[in-house]
């Protein structure tokens, strides 16, 4: 199954919220479509290991969404820290950040949700 980029521009005298082009990729490849979109933004490509990506989503305005078929658990080797990706995450994107995440909680003592993420 080919991934599918589905680009929707707001039509004359139609009234958006934001009034942003929406790009949406769906099928088995459009977490490479994610991938390339982080590192345009100066994000590493390994920040967001989910798997079995249903489609994802973004807008002008910098927000952007990943839904994938279930939750999964990652740990990061090099930090010893588990991280949880939910089945729908959603942020805005500036350059070398990922802002108002939803849907990612990592685990120090107590289970956190992780709302910021800035590379430096």
């Amino acid at each position: 199954m080919a991934t599918e980029v589905i680009v929707v521009e707001p039509e004359l005298g139609m009234v958006l919220e934001d009034e942003s082009t929406i790009v949406v990729a769906t099928g088995p490849n459009s977490i490479e479509k994610a991938i390339e979109h982080l590192v345009q933004f100066g994000l590493p490509d390994g920040l967001l290991p989910v798997q079995d990506v249903i489609e994802c989503g973004f807008k002008e305005t910098g927000y952007v969404w990943i839904t994938q078929k279930k939750t999964i658990a990652h740990v990061f080797k090099q930090i010893s820290k588990q991280v949880n990706y939910g089945e729908k995450i959603t942020a805005y994107l500036e350059k070398g950040r990922l802002k108002k995440l939803t849907g990612v909680k990592a685990k120090e003592l107590l289970r956190m949700t992780v709302v910021d993420i800035t590379v430096q």
